[in-house]
């Protein structure tokens, strides 16, 4: 039986794990308004019309590296896949939980920011994203009564006719069961893709992103990038493996939501 595209990229994904490690110094990179690529990614970061078709992700919408097509895909009351790649193998989210999944796509999928630090071996995910502490503890504290049966949501599903299912002999538990706290679930549930950080997002000198904030107000992580890469100097496009300064880059491979493209849609 052929082998589908996703548990092709799956054992691909795999295999760089330990080579990547080496070389995460070298995927964060001062990128300004690139995006990550991929069909439901622009090229460049641009304004995208507000309007009928627009109807999730408004953070964004000024300077965003999603199309208003995409939205639509996070405008339901009650989500539960992605183009294949489902939430709920062990029942529907609460609502206060998907509501913490939808933030975490559209920062994948909207913010102008994710580039900088784009995979050297696969460039439509990333590494070593510092998150505040706020959003982690926030994500956690949403989801922790509901139930996953994979810790790392890259690695452990059974990948069948484009679709994740949860693998032969796993057990549906708590997320308390399984990450523990807000840092547990920031750094485990999509691998290694974010670092959670003891900075405040309110911090004016942070170094550590939010992946969500009240519409209407301004992107907050843009003050966030310009202390990370003016203090690493890297602001005119040089390379730097000190992309948190206090926040110390982790050593393994990190693919923030890859199991999405592994399903098909990158």
């Amino acid at each position: 039986m052929r082998m589908s595209v996703c548990a092709v990229h799956a054992l691909a994904l795999g295999l760089l794990l330990e080579e990547a490690s080496a070389q995460l110094a070298e995927n964060v990179q001062y990128r300004p308004d690139q995006c990550l690529p991929g069909d439901k990614h622009k090229e460049l970061a641009s304004p995208e019309p507000e309007g009928p078709d627009y109807q999730a992700c408004h953070q964004w919408r000024e300077r965003t590296c999603c199309t208003a097509e995409f939205t639509q895909n996070l405008a339901h009351a009650n989500v539960t896949n992605i183009d294949g790649f489902h939430w709920n193998r062990c029942g529907n989210l609460s609502l206060s939980c998907q509501q913490f999944f939808v933030r975490v796509e559209c920062f994948y999928r909207c913010s102008p920011h994710v580039a900088h630090w784009a995979l050297l071996q696969f460039d439509s995910a990333l590494a070593n994203l510092p998150v505040c502490r706020e959003f982690c503890n926030e994500w956690f504290d949403a989801c922790k009564d509901d139930l996953t049966c994979a810790e790392n949501w890259i690695t452990e599903w059974n990948y069948t006719n484009g679709e994740n299912h949860c693998l032969e002999g796993s057990s549906c538990r708590t997320y308390r069961d399984v990450y523990d706290n807000g840092r547990g679930i920031c750094e485990r549930l999509w691998g290694d893709s974010f670092i959670y950080t003891d900075a405040s997002q309110d911090d004016p000198e942070r170094q550590c992103l939010t992946l969500w904030w009240p519409e209407g107000q301004p992107n907050p992580n843009a003050l966030a990038i310009t202390n990370i890469f003016e203090d690493a100097g890297a602001t005119t496009g040089a390379t730097t493996g000190a992309t948190a300064g206090a926040t110390a880059v982790k050593g393994t491979l990190c693919l923030l939501l890859a199991a999405l493209a592994v399903v098909g849609l990158l």
